[in-house]
């Protein structure tokens, strides 16, 4: 019974070694890879959206002050389309972008070719107007500025006209981080293809696109100009 009994124990001996060993294998791989192992399961899941109404989209006053005293000195009347982003995932996104990388229109025969003078930017985020979100937290979101429109009639105060636009036709201008001189940021009448990337330091870019159509009709009444004048779909 004693050599089977030291045999038993020189058994267990080595089984708790080994467990030992293993643990300690186990506990470096997770200080070595403790970020790798976290973004398994923990990380950003960003989403792009819109719809054509309140609150992505409305119907606003545009007022121009002077800089200096902050007196009003203009306004005149504006509809503004913002893309809502949102975090579902588990970790908190960091610097968030949306780029706007490419244009396209639709030509006669039904095909969308793209605008080659446009050029591809980042966009505004509302309210703070930065280039870079800093950050949007788990199942929290925020409102990104696509473009606004403004009254055909403030249309030159704005600085929206393009030459072979008529001055009683709606032009649409996109919300870039800067405005080109080449005004390829202003979109006449007629429908776009717009995509859209979304994405921030510590995630992927997700891919938005959207269709635009612009009849050229400005309309006081909210419910008529997203009916009538202005059309806004997801495409992918």
């Amino acid at each position: 019974m004693t050599p089977s009994g030291k045999g038993g124990q020189r058994s267990s001996s080595e089984a708790a070694g080994w467990a030992g060993a293993v643990a300690t294998f186990l506990a470096v791989l997770v200080a070595l890879f403790k970020e790798e192992i976290q973004a398994l399961w923990r990380r950003p899941s960003l989403a792009a959206s819109i719809r054509l109404s309140t609150p992505d989209c409305h119907k606003t006053e545009m007022t121009v002050t002077n800089t200096l005293t902050g007196q009003v000195l203009d306004s005149w009347p504006c509809y503004y389309f913002r893309v809502w982003v949102e975090n579902s995932g588990n970790l908190r996104a960091e610097q968030v972008q949306m780029f706007l990388s490419r244009l396209l229109r639709k030509h006669a025969d039904g095909s969308f070719k793209e605008e080659k003078q446009f050029l591809p930017m980042n966009l505004r985020w509302a309210n703070s107007h930065e280039i870079f979100a800093e950050g949007i937290s788990p199942k929290m979101g925020k409102h990104c500025d696509l473009g606004h429109i403004v009254h055909p009639s403030k249309a030159t105060q704005a600085g929206n006209t393009l030459p072979n636009v008529p001055a009683d036709k709606v032009i649409m201008s996109l919300d870039l981080e800067v405005k080109p001189n080449t005004k390829s940021h202003l979109l006449a009448p007629g429908t776009y293809r717009l995509e859209l990337r979304l994405a921030a330091a510590n995630s992927t870019p997700v891919v938005l696109i959207l269709e635009l159509t612009l009849t050229g009709g400005w309309y006081d009444d909210e419910s008529r100009m997203f009916a009538d004048g202005i059309g806004i779909s997801h495409v992918s």
